[in-house]
């Protein structure tokens, strides 16, 4: 009888993860970027939310069928804000199974770092769901 139940457990943990999607283990978000038209802001930009995916629970996909959730960097426009200063507004389409959201930014050109993790922390996908 011990042997009937080892066997029943070792079928169980080898089948079970492959009946069931990844997610149902935890398994890591993945984000798939795209950039329209290359500009230089749009390139300074992809480059720190690629950054800022490494540094979190997330991985980069390398093609948008792998990713459960695609960021496409739409445009970059300079502004100014109400006391001068230079602000760049980020326009964003995220695509997941839901649907397509459009997503607007506004920061500083110095803070592209801060404003590619504040765009990760506000995504619909919680890393590891």
């Amino acid at each position: 009888m011990r042997q009937l139940g080892s066997v029943v457990l070792a079928a169980v943990l080898l089948g079970v993860p492959r009946a069931l999607d990844a997610r149902a283990f935890g398994s890591q978000g993945s984000v798939y970027i795209e950039t329209a038209p290359l500009s230089p802001e749009l390139t300074d930009l992809t480059a720190e939310l690629k950054r800022a995916i490494g540094e979190t629970a997330y991985t980069l996909a390398s093609r948008p069928s792998e990713a459960t959730l695609v960021v496409e960097l739409v445009g970059v426009s300079t502004t100014r804000s109400v006391d001068g200063s230079p602000m760049e507004a980020a326009s964003f389409s995220v695509r997941d199974g839901a649907g397509r959201r459009p997503v607007i930014l506004h920061y500083a050109p110095d803070q592209r770092a801060r404003a590619a993790r504040a765009l990760l922390e506000g995504l619909p996908l919680r890393p590891g769901a």
